[in-house]
Parts: structure tokens; sequence; C-alpha cells
């Protein structure tokens, strides 16, 4: 007995809409995603730097001074402060868009973000303070 459905064999025609690569450019808040998208790029960055200081930091002050003297050029700094600037872009939208996410009853999604900046601030006050002492 012979299979006569032809179906199966005919191609289906799917419609694909062409994207350009600009698409994000269209319109603002596309671009504002799209930035923030890109924003964890240099969050990821940061944090291998950071691993990269503290193995060094692990091996003792004479190895540490001579691997991380890298980190104390001009262009790295340059590169700090647009990462900076990335990084606060990220966490300044994380925060708004985690009281939308985790804002039910009884926390509104208004007092999850305030917390979160309540969070932040002690935080980085404890750890400047720890800084600053030692």
């Amino acid at each position: 007995m012979k299979h006569t459905d032809n179906s199966i064999t005919e191609p289906t025609k799917t419609y694909r809409r062409i994207m350009p690569n600009t698409w994000w450019l269209k319109k603002g808040s596309y671009t504002l995603f799209m930035l923030r998208e890109l924003s964890s790029v240099f969050v990821a960055i940061y944090a291998i730097f950071l691993l990269i200081r503290l193995c060094a930091l692990s091996q003792g002050a004479e190895i540490y001074n001579s691997k991380t003297a890298i980190f104390n050029s001009g262009w790295m700094i340059a590169l700090h402060a647009v990462m900076w600037v990335f990084i606060m872009y990220h966490m300044i939208t994380w925060f708004k868009i985690s009281g939308r996410i985790f804002g039910k009853k009884p926390l509104s999604p208004g007092l999850v973000t305030i917390a979160n900046y309540i969070v932040w601030v002690v935080v980085s006050v404890v750890l400047f303070l720890i800084i600053t002492k030692g």
C-alpha cells in the first residue's frame, strides 16, 4: 500500500519578517532595553577584573601590586568610569523592575524598589566605613 499524501513532502511557507539590524534604534524604549542588555557585559567584565584582583591578593602584597599595576593606568581608569556608568544603569533598571516582579501583597512594587535602594545605601556606607578605617 502506497502513501500518496503529498502534504508531507511540500515545503511549508513560513512568514519571515525582515528585521534590520538597527531595529532597536527606532523607538526610545527599545534603545534603553538594548543598553540595559549591553550593560550586563560591563557587569561581567567588572566581575572578571574583581576576580583577577582577588586571586592576586591571595598571593601576597608584592604579587598583588605587580599583577594589578595595570589597573592604575589611564585607559584602565577610563574603562572603569565607563563600566561604572553602565553598572549604575543596570542596577537602577533592575531595582525599578524588581518592584514589578516581586511586589505583591503585602508589599507594593514601590516598597520593594525603595527597600532595594535602602539596602544598597546601607551596604555602601558600611563598606565605605570598613575600607576607610582599614
